[in-house]
């Protein structure tokens, strides 16, 4: 065999390592949501057999976020059953992976004095979620066992869909007088974690927040420089009690990956980072999502049956009082039904065209306000806009929808009649769709849980009215034809 050079060597020397790698890489694959599952159901049946200690490797082989996950969905005295013979620090990383209900159904599961040492290993801001989902007796309970109590005690203080309510309490601020060689030796000897230092905040002799820089900028600036050369002025902050959806939109706007909290001062109390923004704006824009359904609650579970009546019940007692109404102005026109009962087979075309151009028009509108696209000043422009697209599209549906008519009827009369209600019952969605929500905001309301309730009522009872009006005025033509 020949002799090998140094470089065939080193050659064999790569190809073993990415051999090794892809290996290692295919054996620590994350599972997906269907193994996942199959976990779980092992690990269900082995705690129900009484071999928690194999439930319980298979738990262990998983990574934190996976553990997170299985844990949550296991049967209550299953997950009691794992949660007694995992440490408290295990305990803690994997609540800092659970959504807060599930977190907070865990807290039930585990003695106070255990969950008091729980909640010290976790994040203040995962503590502070946790103990406002719990009865205030048992969080006080756990409150008074822990040793550093007065940040969370704090957060508690703030609702939690404010930022100060969202924020973490941990955070790195240093001077920005100070050089930066000095900045780097104070934060190697705080004893922090690289990860504790992704941003840090310099604050001026007051502790007022003056700016903000990550650790690479003290890391590679020139000697003698100071703090204040190489920090980031243009601070994008919010108060604590700033609408977490606000802080949200700020942060995709001027993408950035945290927002600092500050009080009135400008003294910074916390920061959010981006990570937990994520679950804020998939949360609200769920539950705008259900409130236009007229289905509130918990998003995240399934309710209890007397939940579920206190929460949807009301909206359809309104769904029936519309359409009612909408039953009485049909009424009005019995007559005209009655001579020319054609009228009746278009009258379900009419409304529903209607319906989903309203719907369609609403949606872009709603979901418009939840992200801040639109303010009350736009309503003028969206009108005009939506006018011009209802007039469009009206035109060609009522084109259409005449044609089939009078192929399928001969009745120019009738096809004329349909076409039109069609259109001016577009017409008027369109404009429904667009003013509903600004004027539901204007008087306090919530745009997302009843405009879709409006608008179906407008027009439901606008194209009954003028489909029916148009035929009634115009019924001696359709009697002869």
């Amino acid at each position: 065999m020949p002799d090998q050079t140094p470089e065939d060597h080193n050659s064999e020397v790569i190809l073993n390592s990415e051999s090794e790698l892809d290996s290692r890489v295919q054996n620590n694959s994350a599972p997906d949501a269907e193994q996942l599952d199959e976990i779980q159901e092992s690990i269900e049946v082995l705690v129900e057999s009484g071999d928690a200690e194999q439930a319980l490797s298979e738990l262990q082989e998983l990574r934190v976020p996976d553990k997170a996950e299985v844990l949550s969905e296991l049967e209550p005295k299953n997950r009691q059953t794992l949660l007694g013979n995992l440490t408290n620090e295990e305990i803690a990383d994997v609540l800092e992976h659970m959504e807060v209900d599930e977190a907070v159904e865990v807290s039930g599961l585990v003695d106070v004095n255990r969950m008091a040492a729980v909640l010290e290993s976790v994040s203040n801001d995962v503590a502070a979620d946790v103990l406002r989902g719990i009865d205030w007796a048992d969080a006080s309970n756990i409150l008074v066992r822990m040793q550093d109590r007065s940040a969370i005690g704090n957060l508690l203080l703030y609702q939690d869909d404010d930022a100060g309510g969202l924020m973490s309490t941990e955070f790195v601020a240093i001077r920005d007088s100070w050089t930066t060689t000095r900045a780097i030796t104070v934060l190697r000897n705080s004893g922090l974690e690289p990860e504790d230092m992704r941003e840090l905040f310099a604050v001026d002799d007051s502790g007022v927040l003056v700016g903000v820089l990550d650790l690479p900028d003290l890391v590679f600036a020139r000697a003698g420089l100071k703090v204040v050369d190489v920090m980031n002025v243009d601070v994008v902050s919010v108060k604590a009690g700033t609408d977490q959806e606000d802080a949200a939109r700020l942060m995709q706007r001027y993408e950035i990956r945290s927002i600092p909290v500050v009080d009135e001062a400008g003294r910074p109390e916390g920061t959010i980072a981006i990570e937990d923004l994520v679950d804020v704006v998939e949360s609200e824009a769920t539950e705008d999502m259900f409130r236009m359904l007229g289905v509130q609650g918990d998003v995240h579970d399934v309710e209890s049956v007397r939940g579920s009546v206190r929460n949807r019940l009301p909206w359809l007692l309104i769904n029936l009082a519309t359409v009612l109404a909408t039953g009485f102005v049909l009424n009005l026109f019995t007559e005209t039904l009655s001579s020319l009962t054609i009228l009746a087979v278009f009258l379900p075309v009419v409304m529903g065209q209607a319906g989903i151009a309203g719907t369609q028009t609403l949606t872009i509108i709603v979901r418009s306000m939840a992200i801040g696209d639109v303010a009350t000043g736009d309503a003028r422009g969206l009108l005009v806009r939506e006018i011009l697209l209802a007039i469009a599209q009206g035109v060609v549906v009522a084109v259409v929808l005449a044609g089939v008519v009078f192929l399928w009827r001969g009745d120019v009369y009738l096809a004329v009649i349909v076409a039109g209600a069609l259109f001016l019952n577009m017409f008027i969605a369109a404009l429904s769709g667009v003013l509903i929500p600004f004027i539901l905001r204007a008087v306090k309301a919530d745009p997302a849980a009843s405009s879709a309730v409006f608008l179906t009522t407008v027009t439901d009872m606008v194209g009954i009215a003028v489909y029916m009006g148009l035929a009634t005025t115009f019924l001696s033509l359709l009697e002869k034809s």
